[in-house]
């Protein structure tokens, strides 16, 4: 179960980053646009661009291994989720509703630490595609004691 606060966390417009690996254990990253706790509170949804992720959903798709690390950019709150993916499909009305929610809290942040709103509006969060994760583990990583250790 993902901790109250984890969620709470996820729901504050952080930056998300996607690492998987290939088969030949070479690390791949990404940009995650928009994050989601599902109601079960096992398992998030994220939305990847999907022509700037061509590369972390082949390995998605090779062997499922995620690692999503969430990082809230006016305190560095940060956090990390490791699991496996149950699903990749075509993002939804639903999903893109969300998306901007997320994008609303996300631009909110930025702005907060000095990023000009314009930037984040040339940003490219569609056509995307969902990917919904089982989570494996929940790890603080925000900078100080503490941080690796799983929560």
């Amino acid at each position: 179960m993902i901790p109250p606060a984890i969620v709470d966390l996820l729901h504050t417009g952080v930056s998300v980053n996607v690492g998987t690996r290939d088969a030949d254990l070479m690390p791949e990253c990404t940009r995650g646009w928009g994050i989601w706790v599902e109601p079960d509170g096992k398992a998030v949804t994220l939305l990847l661009t999907e022509s700037a992720s061509a590369h972390t959903l082949l390995n998605l798709r090779d062997n499922g291994l995620i690692a999503i690390t969430c990082s809230r950019p006016t305190d560095h709150v940060t956090c990390q989720l490791k699991g496996t993916v149950s699903r990749v499909r075509p993002a939804t009305p639903q999903d893109y509703e969300r998306q901007r929610q997320w994008r609303r809290a996300f631009l909110g942040e930025l702005m907060a630490v000095g990023v000009p709103a314009e930037q984040v509006e040339a940003i490219i969060m569609q056509p995307a595609v969902a990917v919904e994760i089982q989570v494996t583990g929940v790890f603080a990583q925000t900078p100080g004691p503490g941080a690796g250790e799983q929560v």
